[in-house]
């Protein structure tokens, strides 16, 4: 295993009184192993070695303390921050040497990047009492709508607990130097549109400072202009791409805490205005009626979304929605159940263009399930019955998870029993059933040093057995330095 550890000695000048930046490190290393099957009549068993470390690094409280009494400078006076994570991965096996030809270059593009930065930014917070920032490579969630950019992030804090943000910058995708591989673009695969540059631009409000309430309401802007894409070469010979708007998205999360926290509302939404539709919404409660018994109700309806200019958008896509209502009761110090209904729904509309009248407009899938745990001092165990039947197939399985732990609590010993029974209601071939055992073992080695080690044996309707080990070596040090 490769272990990066980083240590930067950082000596501010300044008064000659005592004080202290700080630095953490946390390094991450993981290893996984196990066989793919690929789609076809031959059945070819391809390997995946992959093993993906992780650099953390953060420097804090860069500025000094404006009191000589002072070993921390106060929050009221303002700090800054940098804040670092980089990503170094690697297959070591068969999986990427496996594909030849269209597939080679699909595998490639998606899972053969060598090194990821994924985040690396400056932070300062309370400057002047009011203003908060960021500059660098930074990632951002805003209620159901979540960003990566190279840019800057600024807010200013009125005395009204009302925020008011401006940000910018470059969208980081998997095309981009470095880039963050999670944001693909769609629909532009293997294209000269991988290598374009889109500016971001967006603005927002939000409530701060108000311990019962928190709300944020932000507009972002993507767009790809002639002006930053001339040197594009597209597939016909033509130099340029056309200057397009890729996503234009308004987002609103909101959450509330009443009655000494027992009522706890929340609700999220995300629309787009480029298709003029309302994409994602979720929306729950939760109800602490007593001490030990709690109602929860949890409201999700999304769509797929893409870019644009991305020829997905010409399908007619509808809407997923889920609604579950879950009660949990506390018994004594040691148990805690909790049951849980579940309703899926599935909308079908008129099509615009032929008016075709779907057979049902409307199509319902119903389920639910129990959990039971139980914990001591040294021992926990769960286990999660569930089933869910009507539109979109049957599905009926359950877990049980156990940890203990031993030696001084220096090592967790895990254990995992999982069993899932499904039913395909529009393809038969897609039914069967699937069995899986784990064990692991979670090792303190020294302070901030952990060990972790997991395998699994899955049995299913396609494998006779499937074996898949994953491993993490964990580093996590602090370190205070300065005069």
């Amino acid at each position: 295993m490769v272990l990066v550890l980083v240590v930067i000695v950082v000596v501010v000048g300044g008064p000659r009184w005592a004080w202290a930046a700080e630095i953490r490190t946390v390094a991450r290393t993981l290893g996984e192993g196990y066989m793919v099957r690929v789609p076809g009549p031959e059945g070819q068993l391809l390997s995946r070695r992959r093993l993906v470390q992780y650099v953390n690094l953060g420097v804090y409280d860069l500025l000094a303390p404006r009191d000589r009494g002072e070993l921390r400078r106060a929050h009221e006076d303002g700090q800054l921050r940098l804040v670092t994570s980089m990503r170094v991965r690697h297959d070591f096996g068969t999986y990427q040497t496996g594909a030849d030809g269209r597939a080679a270059a699909l595998v490639n593009q998606i899972d053969g990047r060598q090194i990821d930065v994924m985040f690396a930014y400056l932070e300062a917070e309370n400057l002047r009492g009011m203003i908060d920032l960021r500059a660098g490579r930074q990632f951002e969630m805003s209620g159901l709508d979540w960003y990566a950019f190279d840019g800057a992030w600024f807010r200013v804090r009125t005395p009204v607990h009302l925020g008011l943000e401006v940000f910018g910058g470059f969208q980081v995708d998997g095309a981009a130097l470095f880039g963050f591989p999670t944001f693909e673009q769609d629909g532009t695969a293997g294209t000269p549109a991988d290598n374009k540059r889109s500016p971001m631009v967006g603005a927002a409000a939000s409530v701060v400072g108000l311990r019962w309430f928190d709300a944020r309401l932000a507009y972002r802007r993507t767009f790809s202009p002639l002006g930053v894409n001339q040197s594009v070469v597209n597939d016909d010979g033509s130099v340029g791409l056309p200057s397009a708007v890729d996503q234009e998205i308004v987002s609103l999360s909101a959450a509330a805490r009443a009655a000494d926290g027992r009522l706890s509302p929340y609700v999220a939404l995300r629309y787009n205005l480029g298709t003029g539709r309302l994409d994602d919404t979720s929306a729950g409660l939760q109800l602490a009626f007593t001490p030990k018994h709690m109602l929860r109700f949890m409201y999700l309806r999304t769509r797929p979304v893409f870019d644009l200019d991305s020829i997905f958008n010409v399908f007619n896509l509808q809407a997923f929605e889920d609604a579950r209502l879950v009660y949990q009761v506390q018994l004594g110090d040691r148990w805690t159940l909790a049951a849980r209904g579940q309703f899926r729904f599935f909308r079908d509309t008129v099509t615009a263009q032929l008016g075709t009248t779907p057979e049902r407009k409307l199509t319902v899938g119903a389920g639910g399930g129990a959990t039971a745990g139980f914990r001591v001092r040294r021992f926990s165990a769960r286990f999660d019955g569930y089933g869910l039947g009507g539109e979109g197939g049957l599905r009926v399985g359950g877990n049980l998870d156990t940890r203990t732990m031993v030696a001084w609590d220096r090592v967790a010993i895990d254990g995992r029993v999982f069993a899932l029974r499904y039913r395909d209601e529009v393809t038969a071939a897609r039914q069967g059933y699937s069995v899986a055992l784990q064990a692991g073992v979670n090792v303190q080695l020294w302070r901030g040093i952990h060990l972790a080690v997991l395998g699994e044996e899955m049995f299913t309707s396609f494998y006779s057995q499937a074996f898949r080990v994953f491993g993490a070596l964990t580093a996590d040090w602090t370190l205070r330095t300065g005069r």
